[in-house]
């Protein structure tokens, strides 16, 4: 009976050592920023307005027109700012996190002159006039908001 006894011993403490071995050998994860989930996906929705506007500014009236273009455009910001909207909340929640009110800030600028933009762009009737507020239109060079 012995040797059953010294058996599952060893085994016992070989799954121990591996165990430690296993948890000691993995490399520690840097923790990510708060909200960086949130941020990143209202980064993609500004970059995708800002290339719009790019693109609006680029074309005729007549192609801004027929493509429904000042829709379009108005549909994709409600999107951008909506998305802007849930890391601002995010933010707003985060604790621990020392960046999170400077990102936050940075973040409710951003959701203000989205929601001034839209604002503006669906009050206009006129496509032309629609057309000459996009080309207003300013976003950093890269449409980069505050995680980056």
């Amino acid at each position: 009976m012995r040797s059953v006894t010294s058996l599952g011993n060893t085994i016992a403490m070989g799954g121990v050592a591996l165990s430690f071995v296993f948890l000691a050998g993995r490399p520690a994860r840097a923790q990510a920023p708060a909200c960086q989930d949130e941020e990143t996906v209202a980064q993609s929705m500004v970059q995708d307005v800002a290339a719009s506007v790019d693109s609006i500014r680029k074309e005729s009236e007549s192609d801004f027109e027929s493509k429904y273009h000042q829709k379009g455009l108005t549909n994709k910001l409600t999107f951008a700012l909506t998305s802007v909207d849930g890391a601002v909340q995010c933010l707003t929640k985060a604790s621990g996190d020392t960046s999170a009110a400077a990102r936050k800030d940075a973040e409710s600028k951003l959701k203000t002159k989205l929601t001034d933009y839209r604002t503006q762009l669906k009050e206009k009737t006129d496509p032309k006039a629609a057309k000459e507020l996009i080309a207003t239109f300013d976003f950093p060079a890269a449409a980069v908001t505050a995680s980056k």
